[in-house]
């Protein structure tokens, strides 16, 4: 590999990595917005202490709390809080996730949608921690990628709704009828509603093992969470969020596979 071949391969991976930095960033400023915010109040990204509306540069990745007075102490944009250390882990996390899919696949078209999706698990994962739901917003902008990369990738738009559709049945099942059962609630709406946006995104075939693995991560998950907060109930998305990145990520191995 000379020089030329050796930056262009460097510039493909930071472009799949600035993807998700940017969607991650931006999906955390307004999901945080939509999870916090009561009707009738703006839906522009406020400071959740001082309820200060964010300035535009802070809107962006790294500029949101790099150029922040003091940014080693990870403030608050209006000072009164330090130690937030949320904003630049989901913008790391995003970061790195991106660079991993272009690492497998290598840079193409199809890898835009998957590379800001990548970005919106980081956000929805870590919003669902904080505030125990997942904005609709974000489930609808995951829903909307997933649609795109079958469009760019071309594949199967009807199976693609046949998963989708299936996965929120299968969501809404659980979400009333175990529920029932169980006497208390075992999955949120928010969670049907990312059921039937990872369905765009799943093959037909891989959909068991997407359940598989939530299921499975969900449990650990909710030993650790129940042994630390003492609380039955859990946000389930990180563990969706996580088997979905899981599933995607093979994906992408199949598609750079001869």
């Amino acid at each position: 590999m000379d020089n030329s071949e050796f930056f262009a391969a460097i510039f493909d991976l930071l472009k799949g990595g600035l993807l998700s930095l940017v969607a991650a960033s931006l999906a955390t400023n307004f999901g945080y917005r939509s999870a916090d915010r009561l009707p009738g109040e703006s839906r522009k990204p406020h400071c959740v202490f001082c309820l200060r509306t964010l300035q535009l540069h802070e809107y962006f990745p790294l500029f949101g709390w790099l150029f922040r007075s003091n940014a080693k102490s990870l403030p608050c944009p209006c000072g009164k809080r330090k130690g937030l250390w949320t904003q630049p882990a989901v913008e790391l996390i995003g970061f790195v996730l991106g660079i991993a899919a272009v690492a497998i696949a290598g840079w193409s078209t199809v890898l835009i949608p998957v590379c800001l999706a990548l970005g919106l698990l980081v956000a929805i994962a870590m919003i669902d921690l904080a505030f125990g739901l997942i904005p609709d917003e974000l489930n609808f902008g995951l829903a909307l990628l997933g649609f795109a990369g079958l469009v760019l990738g071309q594949g199967d738009v009807f199976l693609g709704l046949v998963g989708a559709a299936g996965l929120l049945g299968l969501g809404l099942l659980l979400a009333i009828g175990y529920s029932k059962i169980r006497g208390r609630e075992m999955l949120g709406l928010g969670d049907v509603k990312f059921f039937a946006a990872a369905g765009l995104w799943l093959p037909l075939m891989i959909i068991p093992w997407f359940l598989f693995i939530s299921g499975l991560l969900g449990a650990v998950l909710g030993l650790v969470w129940h042994r630390v907060s003492g609380s039955k109930e859990f946000p389930f998305a990180p563990a969706l969020c996580a088997s979905l990145a899981g599933c995607l990520y093979y994906q992408l191995y199949l598609y750079a596979t001869p």
